[in-house]
């Protein structure tokens, strides 16, 4: 299905063609490295149909060396946060390439020049075409959404944790006001948002925060959203639901979130993120459908256009039917052409969650049981 993301409705069909074609004309720096090469076509071609409304296969798009110098001049009356947003995807495309060449970085330099817009994730782009992966580590870390201690106070609050963060992965262990809130859910009224994920919980074995051996909150925050949005607990679903956050964060920073998801689990140039709870699995982005899965999630993020990691008080929302509270929040449905197993689709779970879960409360085992 074609599909246009709302940062990109003011822009004219003739601007939304030169900007895919421009995306094309980075997949020529993959002829050596085939298989990220081919992921690559494959997500510029799902930004083109779910992003920019078009259907443009990579053998139409006449690719040109000199193809982005076209930017400038279509561009230059653009707001700078379209501008910057269509940036991002440049940006993106260019990251799942391993190895990242270090042409990918020059043209990220010249789409920026062209665009008029300044970015830091460009110097991240560099320090991984280098291979210093630890430096860039810690320049995401410094330079990214949770990079600003103000705004780690700000989620720490909305989180209901009752110490003040200053690290976004700490954890909170000790905390029995807070785990009783969680704990509470289990009296939510039937469909609700609160009986939805403390099911969740129950049913994967995860840990209610606020006592010993859970994960830290941010973590935990991040699992409301797997609930609003249907993404499933696999590593698939942990891609979709980070482009999702990444995406929905007004802040141009939110776009850490896709950096590190990315290279977590497509191009593994980072160990661990999350306060070590996500560890490093490459090649997830590589499997049929999940480009078009993370396009998606883009799209519905920028729909959503708020900032659902440390912006939102998910306890306020627990006594509402959860289809309710995605209506309230913008949460649009996924794209149905798209093979993207849900919560509590048989698939949308883990073999080692299935096992250390209550039965009770996971998805059924076959599709024939689902409904």
């Amino acid at each position: 299905m074609i599909h246009l993301d709302p940062d990109f409705k003011t822009l004219s069909t003739c601007q939304r063609d030169i900007a895919l074609r421009c995306l094309y004309s980075l997949t020529q720096h993959a002829n050596e490295q085939r298989t990220s090469g081919l992921t690559q076509i494959h997500l510029v071609h799902a930004i083109g149909t779910a992003l920019l409304g078009l259907d443009l296969d990579v053998k139409e798009a006449a690719v040109d060396h000199n193809s982005l110098d076209g930017l400038r001049e279509e561009f230059k009356d653009v707001s700078e946060p379209i501008r910057h947003r269509l940036f991002q995807l440049f940006t993106l495309a260019e990251l799942i390439l391993d190895p990242l060449p270090l042409k990918a970085t020059e043209t990220l330099e010249h789409a920026a020049d062209a665009l008029g817009v300044e970015d830091e994730f460009i110097e991240i782009a560099r320090e991984y075409s280098q291979g210093a992966y630890g430096i860039a580590a810690s320049d995401l870390a410094r330079k990214g959404y949770m990079g600003n201690p103000d705004l780690v106070k700000q989620g720490g609050k909305l989180m209901h944790v009752h110490k003040p963060l200053t690290d976004p992965f700490e954890l909170d262990e000790d905390d029995p006001e807070l785990l009783n809130q969680w704990l509470a859910l289990e009296h939510c009224p039937k469909g609700s948002l609160g009986r939805n994920i403390w099911e969740y919980y129950q049913g994967r074995g995860f840990v209610f925060t606020g006592q010993q051996g859970s994960v830290n909150p941010s973590i935990a925050q991040h699992d409301w959203i797997h609930l609003l949005c249907d993404y499933n607990t696999t590593i698939e679903g942990e891609l979709e639901v980070f482009s999702f956050i990444g995406s929905a964060i007004p802040d141009i920073k939110g776009f850490s979130f896709l950096v590190a998801i990315v290279s977590l689990f497509e191009t593994g140039r980072l160990e661990s993120w999350g306060g070590g709870v996500l560890n490093v699995d490459k090649g997830h982005l590589e499997i049929p459908g999940m480009p078009e899965r993370v396009a998606d999630a883009i799209r519905r993020g920028r729909i959503c256009n708020r900032d659902v990691m440390y912006g939102v008080d998910y306890f306020e929302y627990k006594n509402i039917q959860i289809a309710d509270v995605r209506s309230e929040l913008r949460i649009v449905s996924k794209d149905q052409e798209i093979n993207s197993p849900g919560v509590w689709h048989p698939d949308g779970i883990t073999s080692y969650q299935r096992e250390h879960g209550n039965k009770r409360y996971q998805p059924p085992l076959n599709t024939k049981e689902f409904r």
